[in-house]
């Protein structure tokens, strides 16, 4: 991909062949002479050619036939016409990656190398030949290559046909194929270390942590195999050897990445693969030569499979569960597993590098990974927003309550006050009553004035109530926490029901200082007794009725309704007022979420009210069910099964 436009339909031309111009690349492919061993005397222009062998190029890869470890040496020669002049730009000649060490001459004369033999070997089999052929040295006529390969183990041979042209072309046609692969690293690693620092910043070290890492190391494996290698590294020993080290940690970061995913426990496979791993980067780091670099490439491609059915295995035992949270990362790994083969091919010399297929398999692999991670990154941030806008509502109903519950209190110390300053001025009158005898005429006022009094309510009375009400309301709070944590335990006992119903209206009534006409009580039959826990049938009746008051108009029509069928208590409350919307519905059980009123404020109470009720009622197995609509008024119905008398 990426190829320079010069280099499209390309000729190949037989070594011997006349080349006119450089102005387009020449390839030579056919009539090189090859020989095994290793004479220096190979280099120059004239060498006695009888033991020479005739071969076509590529011709990489194992010979079947001989062992060609060692030197081996490949010559081939062009003709330039009389009339050669000086090309204006840089010729070079491109060799490709040759295994593994090389020297290159040039009618004779040593142009440039890669690689050492002695002292010690050192290797480079990854690096793009491309020589400068100084034009000195070019000259009209014949021109004799010669290239002088020693190969370290088995593999040998020329991996493409040598191409000369002008070295900016070459450099630049390099370039462009390997851009993907340095696109494609730079991505990697960016997208790595942003899940890292995702991940240290929402203190999570777990799936993002291990995606990041695997993220990272795999953008620096591709830039290895690129001319970062050369940037990165003085000598490719260490490149390579850091390139085998980080590709053995990619399997074990995925695989962690898959289990800190899916929430799942290592397992004794995984450890065990670990541990072969672990003893196999250590191993590489000894090494320093091309044969072991085989072994521990082939020891990493048995393994291999391991890693690979560990992530099958995870995928089918706990895919069908987490499909949704999967789904992506599936279609990254169909993507990537044919990529993996084929590298894994190409290392081990097998089948001719691509690279650009596995980038392009991992670029679609980590980027479907992202996706899934971004999607789950999402949810969480939703969640936390909604967790956040719940709490910020809780504060909000919490301190409602406790204005309520403050506003209760105030107006018992009010009512309070206002009895002992009626009992102050009552007292006080009784002695100016001792004192001076009011007049037969004052007496009749007097005693007007009292009954008036008398009508308007008792303050002391009053007073009572309310200390009443302020002291049930603790009472339910406290009923409510048991009932919730189950520690409740009700106390059943055999009563009337019409009476216990008109009681408890009476005292919502006093209370409310409401006394209606239009409040109807049926009882089917009137004289029902029941065996019930009082408590939490008075909870449940004095709160429905209670709100009943509360919401409607003193002229509404109240029903209260009681009867038994099919094995079932039935209790209903119903009202003809402003009803509720549906949004109130869904929400109007939930603790301290106050009924819609303009005046809301004004209306006593802590806001737990038809909590309870849902509470005692699911405590006692039943149901309560709620039917309304606004300007209709509403209906509560409660069914709770009958407890037969022991």
């Amino acid at each position: 991909m990426f190829l320079s436009p010069t280099f499209v339909s390309l000729v190949a031309e037989p070594c011997g062949t006349m080349i006119s111009s450089f102005e387009k690349p020449v390839i030579l492919k056919t009539d090189w002479m090859f020989r095994k061993g290793d004479n220096l005397d190979w280099r120059d222009e004239s060498v006695e050619e009888s033991f020479w062998v005739k071969r076509s190029v590529p011709d990489y890869g194992i010979s079947k036939t001989e062992n060609l470890t060692g030197y081996h040496w490949y010559r081939c020669s062009f003709y330039l016409p009389d009339n050669y002049t000086t090309p204006v730009e840089p010729i070079a000649i491109q060799l490709g990656r040759i295994r593994d060490v090389d020297e290159f001459y040039l009618n004779g004369t040593l142009i440039d190398k890669t690689g050492t033999v002695l002292p010690r070997l050192e290797v480079d089999f990854q690096k793009i030949r491309i020589y400068s052929l100084p034009t000195h040295l070019l000259k009209p006529g014949l021109n004799v290559m010669a290239i002088r390969i020693f190969a370290a183990t088995n593999l040998n041979g020329l991996k493409e046909a040598p191409k000369i042209a002008k070295e900016r072309l070459l450099r630049e046609s390099v370039f462009s194929k390997e851009l993907f692969a340095m696109v494609c690293g730079y991505v990697f690693i960016f997208m790595g270390i942003y899940f890292l620092v995702g991940s240290i910043v929402r203190g999570r070290a777990g799936e993002n942590f291990f995606f990041a890492l695997f993220s990272i190391f795999m953008g620096i494996y591709v830039l290895i195999r690129t001319q970062h290698r050369d940037i990165l590294f003085e000598s490719f020993t260490w490149s390579y050897v850091s390139e085998l080290l980080v590709l053995i940690c990619l399997p074990v970061f995925f695989i962690n990445f898959m289990h800190q995913y899916l929430k799942l426990k290592r397992n004794m496979v995984l450890l065990v693969y670990e541990i072969f791993l672990s003893v196999l980067f250590v191993i590489t780091l000894f090494f320093r030569n091309p044969k072991t670099w085989i072994l521990v490439i082939a020891l990493f491609n048995y393994a291999l499979p391991i890693a690979m059915g560990l992530v099958i295995y995870l995928f089918v035992k706990n895919g069908k569960t987490n499909i949704k949270k999967v789904k992506f990362i599936l279609i990254g790994i169909a993507c990537l597993l044919p990529t993996i083969l084929i590298d894994s091919l190409s290392a081990l010399e097998i089948i001719i590098s691509m690279p650009g297929t596995l980038y392009l398999g991992f670029l679609i692999f980590l980027v479907m990974i992202s996706i899934q991670l971004s999607n789950d990154i999402v949810l969480g941030l939703e969640n936390y927003i909604e967790q956040e806008k719940e709490l910020i509502q809780m504060e909000r109903v919490k301190t409602g309550f406790l204005i309520n519950l403050s506003s209760e209190f105030k107006s018992g110390m009010e009512k309070i006050k206002s009895a002992i300053d009626n009992i102050v001025t009552n007292q006080g009158k009784s002695v100016t009553k001792e004192i001076t005898k009011p007049s037969p005429k004052k007496a009749a006022k007097k005693k007007a004035k009292a009954t008036n009094t008398k009508q308007s309510g008792d303050p002391i009375k009053q007073a009572e109530d309310h200390i009443s009400y302020m002291s049930y309301m603790v009472e339910e709070a406290i009923l409510l926490k048991r009932l919730e944590e189950r520690s409740y335990v009700p106390f059943y006992e055999t009563f009337s029901v019409s009476e216990f119903i008109k009681n408890c209206v009476a005292s919502v009534e006093n209370h409310l200082g409401q006394h209606r006409k239009n409040t109807y009580i049926d009882v089917r039959p009137n004289d029902l007794e029941i065996h019930f826990p009082k408590e939490l049938f008075f909870c449940i009746l004095r709160n429905l009725v209670e709100n009943a008051y509360q919401y409607t108009d003193p002229k509404t029509d109240i029903h209260i309704e009681f009867m038994n069928r099919d094995g079932y208590h039935y209790l209903v409350v119903m009202d003809e007022g402003m009803g509720l919307s549906q949004l109130e519905m869904e929400t109007i059980f939930q603790k301290f979420v106050r009924g819609y009123r303009d005046k809301k404020n004004e209306i006593p109470g802590a806001g737990i009210g038809l909590t309870l009720v849902e509470a005692s009622t699911n405590f006692l197995s039943g149901t309560v069910s709620l039917k309304s609509s606004e300007g209709m008024g509403a209906k509560f119905t409660i069914r709770i099964p009958e407890k037969q008398i022991k």
